[in-house]
C-alpha cells in the first residue's frame, strides 16, 4: 500500500530535473524559482532521499542565478 501511494517519485524527478534545465537556459522565468526547491523538499522529506532532494534544492537555485545572469548578459549585448 506505500508503495502504491508513493509512486509518483519518478515523475516528481523528472520534472525537477526539467525545471532545473530550463531555469539554467533561461527558458523558464526566474520567478518560477520555486518549483525545484519545492519537489526537493517534497523528495528529501516523502521519499527519504536526502542527497537528490538536496542536489534538487542546491541546483534548482545555483540554475535560477545562472539563467538570471545569462539573460542580463544576452539582453545587454543586445541593446
Amino acid at each position: 500500500m506505500e508503495d502504491e501511494q508513493k509512486g509518483g517519485k519518478r515523475i516528481l524527478l523528472i520534472m525537477g530535473w526539467l525545471s532545473v534545465t530550463l531555469l539554467t537556459f533561461n527558458l523558464m522565468p526566474p520567478m518560477f524559482l520555486f518549483f525545484p526547491i519545492c519537489i526537493g523538499v517534497v523528495i528529501r522529506r516523502d521519499y527519504q532521499r536526502d542527497k537528490q532532494g538536496t542536489a534538487m534544492i542546491i541546483f534548482g537555485i545555483l540554475s535560477g542565478i545562472v539563467g538570471w545572469l545569462l539573460g542580463m548578459l544576452v539582453s545587454n549585448s543586445l541593446m
